[in-house]
């Protein structure tokens, strides 16, 4: 299914764990990278780190670029370059209720910090808030935190992102912060 992002109530916890490979964030590269799994991975050794299958789903849907429609305000920044997965040409179902996979993120990498009369900020908010919103869909957290945070003067944004389970807890908590260090002034 093109968004539809499992993930286990145990998150990887089981010995027999069938998670997906965890793509490990890099924020001094700007990427996200498999990891070989670690020694305390005893029933995948020699295979692919999966014990982080949240940090994976927020991974996929924050930094896959998501495909931008030509009727979308913000269209003209991707200058004639629309992106988006190639899976979501193969099969999104909105009977199932999905959606393309991503986000739009990577309209603001070259962007000013004001764009159509909005912070880039509110931008990169909702952009996240989209993106996401398929993890809320599959009940993986119930609430949904952004907070981004503009750097004018090192031209670049920082995005805090937090999801929260049924306790109320965070189950997930990460800042990018290195973002859009190109972003235009």
């Amino acid at each position: 299914m093109a968004n539809d992002v499992v993930i286990r109530a145990a998150e990887g916890c089981a010995a027999d764990s069938n998670a997906l490979w965890d793509s490990v964030w890099d924020p001094a590269q700007g990427f996200a990278d498999w990891a070989p799994a670690e020694p305390d991975e005893t029933m995948n050794r020699g295979g692919l780190r999966a014990k982080a299958a949240i940090e994976t789903a927020v991974i996929l849907c924050l930094f896959t670029d998501r495909r931008v429609e030509p009727d979308h305000p913000l269209y003209a920044l991707g200058d004639g370059d629309v992106r988006g997965y190639f899976g979501d040409g193969i099969d999104v179902r909105a009977d199932l209720n999905e959606r393309p996979l991503g986000s739009l993120w990577w309209l603001l990498e070259r962007a000013p910090m004001t764009i159509n009369g909005a912070p880039a900020t509110t931008w990169c908010e909702q952009f996240a808030y989209e993106a996401l919103q398929c993890l809320l869909d599959q009940g993986v957290c119930v609430r949904i935190d952004v907070q981004a945070t503009a750097y004018e003067a090192e031209g670049r944004i920082e995005a805090a992102v937090a999801l929260y389970g049924r306790d109320g807890l965070k189950v997930y908590d990460r800042k990018f912060d290195v973002l859009w260090t190109g972003v235009a002034r």
